[in-house]
């Protein structure tokens, strides 16, 4: 019996899995980048998804949904209905973040999944089924092999819809089983019969019941004729027969023997040799093909495209990424097409061996082709047969390996009428101006594929096993990695898998396989480059973040820019180093990364070139800190005489820019200062960019950050009290932000007592403490106490040796703000004009931005719209043009609820779902939830009763953490709206409605 679990076809033989974006062939499952999570959600969440992906854009009433959901063993839920509302709710929540939104629609008591079939791997299958009998009825059989064959690597061993147990999916797949798998496998061995793979007909029906789909037993006769084994064929021919007779099935009885004595009469061995012509062999020089190849299925698909017509086409790619397999592969599965032969040579451009030059390529492809090339003495002459013999012949060539392009000038006029494919690390780009030769580049293999790899060759011990995903992990995706490290383990077949893990964990894998293992690979390629390239790569290898510029490196090295980028993009062109977006930035690849880092064995150079790269990166952004902040107090920084390379900014938004794109690079920098024993760079750098990141919203990084900085401060000593304390009052301002307020208040605290303990003058330093504290108070609701607070650090800070006017305007807003929240609008109206009036006397964009919110903000509460408004689009414009996120959302939200307390609900619904997305990206939860809440009136106002209550829930669940009191309001709302949608009401253990769950 043919069963769902039976491994009827084996991926390894097909062509890569697609990255379908949901799976139900198997678990429900969501792609997250390159891999698929299928423990996204508890099995009914999966298994009302998988439903629904099963009929994708059809609506499924409640009842018939949960029929799909629970079967005749479950307990079902008191009401299924309300359960499934909830659901959908949850899975909603899943699929708002992924990169492209499906919709779930909710409505009349339906539920439809708006998802495009394709991007389901069940619809892949049958679009590739599909495809593959186009191809058929064009009769290209190995097109339509390969396609189906592609098709089976989808499904391979699983159970579709394996979440759900109900008798509708039972029924689904067997439904499935008869109409769509069973065909499928009658196509698939009906391509093998056609090209002559008999052994593999009888390999895929090794359990046939032939009951379910007698055209399979066919296949399987014919096949076993076709291989001379008729005493095999002629019992199982009687075993059918007599089966079908005693089913009473005689139509289905007589139609075999008619097909069985066809075969007799018929069948004949399998295919004829071919012949050459005028004395000529047809050359098959092709190595062996590789016993497994996964991965690059849409570059086969390129190069069938490439490969179309007689040209060049090169692969390129990192060593060990598979360049020559893929390319073995390819001329295998598409040799039919090519009559004329394959002639294929290694030139050894990257190997240890002699570089194989092009009178040896000749002399062996002569040979292949039959034509001694010792009776040819002249060079030139063998050169000219070759031609001679090549000419109007469909032949195919591969060189392999090749090294540059004056290796391979002279042959490639040779094979005019021919396909060539040329292999190189290198990306052969002279050869763009001569012959423009299509162009396929390889990657690292995926996750999915690179564990197919090892489980083939460790063998089954590793399949399903977690320790797979490690050692998948370790390997980056390079093939040349993953068969060595599987052949590793293999030979040690009594040592565990975690043992394997903890080793390579710890110790890496680029010394696997001394002679022909990823290091030997990469030494190579670097040995064939310049010595400026060669050195920049070993430089660079210092650098930790995921990329680099040219002028970071320029930095690191002391080489003129010029020289720095055209090494660099030597690098580039030898497959070392990536394009990484832009033209001036550049990234390694990890394993790469870890080889150049190892290539520098002198520690003290290492500590120099670390020390530059260091100095140019504060040195950019103290200059980043003066444009953005050029009215605030400068962080102090380190003293350097050494020019460094450091970047000037021309504006502003130049100055953010190197901010955002250099973000990773920071977090990576700041923490190798602090490993290295960098620590001033380590307390300082934070500090300066820390500010800059708050105002784009990234308060997450903002913190890691500042931590770091934190702790390498600790190295410094009693000395570093003030650049400490500095710290900690950033850490505390950062989790004001973000209304953690008893973390804020903690740091705030240790700032103050540490700047009391500091050296110098430190008034300026415990206003900005006494200040944030004040804010902290007002935030908690202890307004009277914030607003005493408040007064008492502005007066600090007029008494301060040091004017800080921009300090001063943050000091008057603040405290205007308390008053409001006291509901003293005169007096809070009076500060904020004062503070308005500061801004811009000196020019601070970002204070006046954030005084035009809070005097938008208490218009609104005197109920002045007109004016509220004017203030808010003004706030709106200046923070857009600052791209101070979080602060843009926030005025949105309030821009919300002007709109819709003036009726203009168009507006209103756009500035709502604006504040949402601003706020939920900077972390600002409860303007986030103002904006749900407003949203949901909104959507009262309109009718759209479904979205309104979405909108409630996920108000509620963000102010039941935040704002108790506006958690209730929100529940109290809810219910409401679920009365009138004619809905039950929640249960009291309902995960939407109480928090505690």
């Amino acid at each position: 019996m043919l069963n769902w679990e039976d491994t009827l076809w084996s991926g390894t033989r097909g062509v890569a899995l697609v990255d379908a974006r949901f799976t139900i062939l198997g678990q429900t499952g969501i792609r997250v980048g390159d891999e698929v999570d299928r423990r996204w959600g508890p099995l009914k969440l999966r298994a009302m998804l998988g439903a629904l992906l099963a009929q994708p854009r059809v609506a499924l009433p409640a009842a018939e949904l949960a029929d799909w959901v629970w079967s005749d063993g479950d307990d079902l839920p008191r009401n299924p209905v309300q359960t499934l509302y909830s659901y959908s709710w949850r899975i909603r929540r899943v699929l708002d973040s992924m990169r492209d939104r499906v919709e779930l629609v909710v409505a009349n008591g339906t539920y439809r999944l708006d998802v495009d079939r394709k991007s389901v791997d069940y619809f892949q299958f049958r679009n590739r089924v599909e495809r593959a009998r186009d191809l058929v009825r064009g009769g290209d059989h190995q097109q339509a092999l390969d396609a189906i064959r592609g098709a089976f690597s989808l499904w391979g061993d699983q159970r579709p819809l394996d979440d759900l147990r109900s008798e509708r999916a039972e029924a689904w797949r067997h439904r499935i089983r008869l109409n769509v798998l069973l065909p499928a496998y009658d196509l698939l061995c009906g391509e093998y019969l056609i090209l002559g793979d008999y052994n593999e007909v009888l390999e895929v029906l090794e359990d046939l019941d032939h009951h379910e789909h007698p055209a399979l037993l066919k296949r399987r006769l014919e096949a076993l004729y076709r291989l001379s084994r008729t005493e095999e064929a002629t019992e199982l021919f009687f075993s059918a027969y007599k089966g079908f007779k005693a089913d009473v099935n005689d139509a289905a009885a007589d139609d075999l023997r008619k097909f069985h004595d066809s075969l007799k009469e018929h069948s004949v061995a399998g295919g004829r040799a071919r012949e050459g012509t005028a004395g000529v062999l047809v050359p098959e020089q092709l190595p062996l093909d590789v016993p497994m190849f996964v991965g690059h299925e849409e570059k086969f698909a390129e190069m069938d495209t490439a490969a179309a017509n007689p040209g060049v086409v090169v692969v390129d790619g990192v060593g060990g990424v598979g360049k020559t397999a893929f390319a073995v592969h390819w001329c295998h599965t598409r040799r039919q097409r090519f009559p004329g032969g394959v002639l294929f040579a290694d030139l050894q451009g990257f190997s240890d061996s002699a570089i194989v030059d092009a009178s040896f390529v000749v002399d062996r492809f002569l040979q292949g082709l039959g034509v001694p090339p010792d009776r040819i003495t002249n060079p030139d002459h063998r050169t000219a047969k070759l031609q001679s013999v090549l000419s109007g012949r469909k032949v195919l060539v591969v060189l392999d390996n090749v090294r540059n392009t004056a290796q391979i000038q002279s042959l490639l006029p040779l094979f005019s009428s021919s396909v060539v494919i040329v292999t190189s690390r290198s990306r052969l780009s002279g050869l763009a101006a001569r012959l423009a030769p299509q162009r396929i580049s390889l990657g690292s293999l995926g996750m999915d594929d690179a564990g197919a790899l090892l489980v083939d060759r460790i063998g089954e011990r590793a399949r399903g096993r977690a320790e797979l995903t490690e050692l998948t992990r370790v390997c980056q995706g390079l093939p040349i990695v993953l068969k060595v490290l599987a052949n590793h383990i293999a030979t040690r077949p009594e040592v565990p898998l975690s043992d394997f893990v903890k080793h390579f964990r710890e110790r890496g894998v680029l010394d696997l396989g001394a002679t022909h293992g990823p290091r030997a690979v990469f030494m190579q390629s670097l040995r064939a480059l310049d010595p400026e390239a060669s050195v920049l790569f070993r430089t660079i290898g210092v650098h930790p973040g995921p990329s680099i510029t040219v002028d970071v490196a320029a930095a690191m090295t002391t080489l003129p820019r010029r020289r720095v980028h055209a090494a660099l993009d030597a690098l580039t062109e030898a497959h070392l180093l990536d394009q990484a977006g832009e033209l001036d930035r550049f990234k390694l690849h990890d394993l790469l990364r870890e080889f150049s880092a190892g290539l520098l064995d002198d520690e003290r150079e290492r500590g120099r070139i670390e020390l530059r790269l260091l100095d140019h990166y504060l040195r950019t952004a103290e200059h980043a800190d003066q444009v953005l902040f050029s009215t605030m107090v400068r962080v102090p920084t380190p003293d350097s005489e050494e020019d460094v390379g450091a970047l000037e900014f021309e504006s502003a938004a130049a100055a953010r820019r190197w901010c955002t794109a250099e973000a990773q690079n920071v977090l990576a920098l700041v923490r190798l200062a602090f490993h290295a024993g960098h620590y001033e760079h380590a307390v300082t750098i934070p500090q300066l960019i820390g500010q800059i990141w708050l105002r784009q919203g990234n308060t997450v990084e903002v913190l890691t950050l500042l931590h770091a900085g934190l702790a390498a401060a600790k190295f410094l000593g009693e000395h570093a009290e003030e650049e400490t304390s500095a710290l900690l009052l950033q850490i505390g301002f950062t989790y004001l932000l973000r209304q953690e307020y008893r973390r804020a208040e903690h740091h705030v605290h240790l700032a103050h007592l540490g700047f009391v303990r500091a050296e110098g003058d430190q008034t300026m330093a415990i206003a900005c403490c006494l200040h944030t504290g004040a804010r902290i108070l007002v935030a908690t609701g202890s307004v009277i106490m914030g607003i005493d607070s408040h007064e008492r650090a502005l007066r600090m800070l007029r008494q301060s040796e040091s004017p800080a006017p921009s300090m001063e305007v943050g000091f008057l807003y603040r405290a205007g703000e308390a008053y409001k929240n006291a509901f003293e609008y005169t007096r809070a109206a009076t500060y904020y004009h004062q503070a308005l009036a500061l801004a811009r006397e000196i020019g601070d964009e970002a204070s006046e931005a954030t005084v035009l919110h809070l005097l938008g903000a208490l218009s609104f509460a005197r109920e002045l719209t007109a004016e509220a408004r004017e203030f808010a689009e003004a706030s709106l414009f200046a923070h857009a043009r600052l791209h101070a996120v979080g602060l843009a959302g926030e005025v949105c939200a309030l821009l919300s609820e002007i709109e819709l307390e003036a009726g203009r609900l168009f507006e209103a619904k756009q500035y709502a779902r604006q504040a949402i997305r601003l706020c939920g990206r900077a972390g600002a939860s409860i303007h986030e939830a103002t904006a749900l809440h407003v949203l949901s009136r909104i959507l009262v106002r309109v009718a759209q009763l479904d979205g309104a209550v979405e909108a409630l829930e996920r108000a509620h669940v963000i102010f039941a953490d935040l704002d108790r009191d506006r958690a209730e309001v929100v529940a109290a709302e809810l219910r409401e709206l679920q009365v009138d949608l004619a809905l039950p009401a929640a249960r009291s253990e309902s995960p939407v409605l109480d928090p505690g769950r």
